[in-house]
């Protein structure tokens, strides 16, 4: 039996055992009983030997061998599943591969396309600075326009007594076949005119060269008048010197 109960009963301190006697027979009675005990089996327990153990290898060898053969179920079905997987695979390859080509030329058309894109805007913004340029240009010719039709209308409207005037004499007079004739006569009459103007201009110009030339003359022989006038001058002086 198991040991128990070494000690009766503790004193007020828990330290030291009221019955010293029957404590010490009871350990020695306990320490013998755990030395000396016999497990007997009962009759309907299995006993451990030979036989048991056999039993038990036989069921864990079944139990292993049906665990075997489901094993070997499943790595046959897996094969074939990993064979349709690979063949998946395969073809999955296959087609990411023929994808990554077209994508690839997609990719590479992109850039192409991209780069005369670029090329084509960078064209076109050439233009539109050209065409900038081109419409200022055009915008101040377009104000010179406008500030020369507005002189031009001026102009008109300052001449245009003259020409009914031109008109009133083309219809009145006999010598003028049309506006054409008259502007012509009056343009051979200013030729003419501007001619005259050079001719008597030139003869001005002649007429200031003998003036001046006179002028030198006249200065020239007045000096020389002045020094005869100073020699006689001098002279009469001696004269009047020696008759004293």
């Amino acid at each position: 039996m198991p040991r128990r109960k070494p000690i009766t009963k503790l004193g007020v301190f828990g330290k030291y055992d009221e019955n010293p006697e029957q404590a010490v027979e009871n350990y020695f009675e306990s320490k013998l009983n755990n030395k000396c005990y016999v497990n007997v089996p009962g009759w309907d327990v299995a006993r451990n030997g030979f036989e048991l153990k056999g039993i038990h290898n036989d069921r864990e060898y079944m139990e292993i061998t049906k665990e075997q053969h489901r094993m070997r179920e499943q790595a046959q079905r897996q094969v074939v599943v990993n064979r349709k997987r690979l063949e998946q695979t395969t073809e999955l390859l296959q087609r990411m591969r023929a994808e990554f080509v077209e994508l690839n030329d997609f990719l590479k058309d992109c850039e192409m396309k991209e780069q005369n894109a670029l090329d084509t805007v960078k064209r076109e913004k050439e233009k539109h600075e050209q065409y900038g340029q081109k419409i200022a240009q055009l915008e101040l010719d377009l104000e010179k326009l406008d500030e020369f039709v507005v002189k031009y209308e001026e102009t008109i409207n300052t001449f245009e007594p003259f020409e009914k005037v031109m008109e009133q004499t083309i219809a009145e007079s006999k010598s003028y076949d049309n506006m054409q004739d008259l502007i012509q006569r009056c343009d051979s009459l200013l030729l003419a005119q501007v001619e005259i103007s050079a001719v008597e201009q030139q003869k001005i110009q002649e007429i200031e060269e003998i003036r001046q030339n006179l002028f030198k003359a006249t200065k020239t022989a007045l000096h020389i008048i002045t020094g005869l006038n100073n020699d006689l001058s001098e002279l009469l002086e001696t004269l009047l010197a020696t008759l004293e």
